[in-house]
């Protein structure tokens, strides 16, 4: 893994993936991982989409958010 460069400090970037509750909209669980980049990330996280709401947080900056996709009614 190539390491990231933060203000002159070259180390691997830690985000944290918050999976949502579909009736609470509070955290249900997260995922912790490394990655090179911010687009590194997205594209992790992306693969690891199931369908229910997600951010994707790196410290204090929230990088993306997935909803729900919507019901469709029969």
């Amino acid at each position: 893994m190539r390491l990231a460069t933060i203000g002159g400090w070259r180390g691997v970037l830690y985000y944290r993936l918050y999976y949502m509750d579909r009736f609470s909209g509070h955290i249900d669980h997260f995922r912790e991982f490394e990655a090179e980049d911010d687009a590194t990330a997205i594209g992790i996280a992306s693969a690891w989409a199931n369908g229910r709401a997600m951010e994707l947080w790196n410290r204090q900056r929230k990088l993306k958010r997935w909803d729900e996709p919507l019901a469709t009614p029969d």
